[in-house]
């Protein structure tokens, strides 16, 4: 939290608060066997820049090209009983890693070992537009390896969990993009995928559904399963998340518990906002450096300090 600012120039970075007697710390919370395991990850893209004054739509092929690293060496371990939410501002990299982790993007370089496959919210399930939300919902549970007799089981869960009425029983190509994104949901938790990766899904829908999503993915955990979760409300990752991920440019700034993490990141997008970049940097690089040194400590005495 920022604290009052009224006696302090205007021009003046908000001092961060006192974090001496709330150091960060491991999560308590008692972990399942490694699901995931990504070890030091690169992607860089080739992308071409438009000359000045070229108009978007135009041919391209006078603009320069030039290399943007979208991941800079991450390394992360999920386990059994995570729920990992991956938080930064536009353009961390936040859906780009969830790619990755997913196998749907190939990183330049680096490793990723997972358990079994992951499923990524919208990917996995191949839905059909002119076909009905039952149908596909047949199709999209089939896809993801169920046998035709679970199928059938899975049917009506699926169709409470995505709450869209009559539709369910229309074509697709009928649904407004909230609607489908609801049964895509409602279809990749009722899989009881061992590793579910979701971007933004959860802030589709009313607040019932909302509810009933949360629920959804508390009892997917509960199961020893391992999320991993992009989104942009802090209350949705507190209430959500065992573990969260700060990304900024590709690289990771902070991985910890998630009120310290959050905490953090607060500090810094309003640092961000009203001080601008070169405020915010000093306020990343604060956190980057505590949490390299908690690392170093692990390595060096096999627990943390």
């Amino acid at each position: 939290m920022v604290g009052n600012e009224t006696s302090k120039p205007k021009n003046s970075p908000t001092p961060e608060p006192d974090e001496s007697e709330d150091t960060i710390s491991p999560t308590t919370t008692e972990l399942g066997e490694l699901t995931m395991l990504a070890t030091d990850i690169e992607l860089t893209y080739r992308v071409r820049i438009l000359d000045e004054g070229k108009e978007r739509g135009l041919i391209q092929s006078r603009g320069k090209k030039t290399s943007f690293q979208a991941l800079k060496g991450i390394s992360l371990a999920a386990r059994e009983g995570e729920f990992i939410g991956l938080v930064g501002r536009n353009g961390s990299g936040k859906s780009t890693l969830l790619r990755v982790l997913a196998g749907v993007e190939t990183p330049n370089s680096g490793q990723v070992v997972a358990r079994s496959t992951p499923q990524l919210l919208g990917v996995g399930a191949a839905l059909l537009p002119n076909l009905t939300g039952i149908d596909n919902i047949r199709i999209g549970l089939l896809a993801m390896g169920l046998t035709p007799a679970q199928v059938e089981e899975k049917v009506p869960e699926v169709v409470e969990l995505a709450d869209i009425g009559d539709f369910v029983r229309m074509p697709m190509r009928t649904y407004s993009s909230g609607m489908g994104a609801r049964l895509r949901f409602s279809i990749s938790v009722s899989a009881d995928p061992d590793i579910l990766m979701i971007d933004e899904a959860l802030s589709t829908g009313d607040d019932a559904f909302r509810q009933r999503s949360n629920q959804a993915m508390k009892d997917l955990i509960a199961r020893s399963g391992t999320g991993f979760l992009v989104n942009h409300s802090p209350s949705a990752i507190r209430e959500m998340c065992t573990r969260v991920i700060w990304l900024d440019k590709g690289a990771v700034v902070e991985d910890g518990e998630p009120d310290e993490v959050m905490k953090h990141y607060s500090y810094f997008m309003n640092a961000l906002r009203r001080h601008g970049e070169n405020v915010a940097q000093g306020v990343k690089e604060k956190h980057m450096q505590t949490f390299q040194d908690r690392i170093d400590d692990i390595v060096e005495d096999g627990q943390p300090s």
